[in-house]
């Protein structure tokens, strides 16, 4: 009797991470956005976003990159990271992933008592490296599929799912929170303007690179986001396609002329070559 009901509930669990795995496959999934249904509308907002950056984001953040020495960008850059960490823990924790989710604690702790309050990353020095999980991770691990791939005005590249968990995080940002608890308005709006130029100044060399060259600077875009949003999804390990798993066979080559070639015919080679050197 306790063997059957063990057996049983053996099945029952094995059948649950089934429905997980499947769940997750389902979510992870983005052949839907590939298909980018809405690329008339996509494309407008992408010339919207490009000229908005063209004329009113991209010179402050030039400017902020030629006049901030590059450790003190860093040291802004790591602190808004920093106060990413809570954000981190929770999505961690609601994906199943409690390793990560301590991880994220060890680092907001490290870098709060020995990286002077989140400007110093000394959690990766320390070997404690980020491991960031947003709320569209989450709901992809719960099973709700991706949607159509959206190009959002200002935020830019996104999914249908990714990007309402974009806003919701946004609206919930807890660096959001502390600004407006600790500082007045124009305190807490410059606060949200350094943000937008320093994570824009960090995109500005990898932009022009993936521009560079580039025929259809809509199709670059939203190519190489839905690549980095497969990785994510999957922490950084994402399957293989079926197609790099199908090595065709090729038939195996000869080493040298001799084997391929008709009995008698290398002796006239060799003759003819022994030939040309001695004339």
């Amino acid at each position: 009797m306790r063997f059957r009901l063990c057996l049983l509930l053996a099945l029952v669990l094995g059948g649950c991470a089934t429905t997980a795995e499947e769940r997750f496959a389902r979510g992870a999934s983005l052949e839907r956005a590939s298909e980018d249904r809405l690329e008339p509308i996509n494309r407008r907002v992408h010339a919207f976003n490009s000229e908005l950056d063209r004329l009113v984001i991209r010179p402050p953040a030039a400017a902020y990159r030629a006049a901030v020495p590059s450790p003190m960008r860093r040291a802004i850059n790591s602190f808004y990271r920093h106060l990413g960490e809570p954000l981190n823990g929770l999505n961690a924790l609601a994906q199943g992933k409690p390793q990560s989710a301590f991880r994220a604690l060890d680092r907001f702790a490290i870098n709060m008592v020995l990286g002077g309050v989140g400007t110093i990353d000394e959690a990766s020095r320390m070997g404690f490296d980020e491991q960031p999980h947003d709320l569209g991770q989450t709901l992809a691990v719960w099973g709700i599929p991706s949607g159509p791939f959206v190009m959002l005005p200002l935020f830019g590249p996104s999914t249908l799912r990714d990007g309402i968990a974009l806003l919701t995080e946004f609206a919930v940002d807890p660096v959001g929170y502390g600004s407006g608890a600790i500082l007045n308005n124009t305190q807490s709006t410059m606060q949200i303007l350094v943000r937008l130029v320093d994570q824009r100044a960090e995109l500005i060399e990898r932009g022009e690179q993936l521009r560079r060259g580039s025929a259809d600077d809509y199709a670059t875009i939203r190519s190489a986001w839905l690549q980095l949003r497969l990785s994510e999804l999957w922490d950084g390990n994402p399957p293989l396609l079926d197609e790099e798993w199908d090595e065709e066979e090729v038939p195996p080559q000869p080493d040298d002329a001799s084997e391929s070639a008709p009995d008698g015919a290398t002796d006239g080679a060799a003759d003819g070559a022994a030939e040309d050197a001695s004339s």
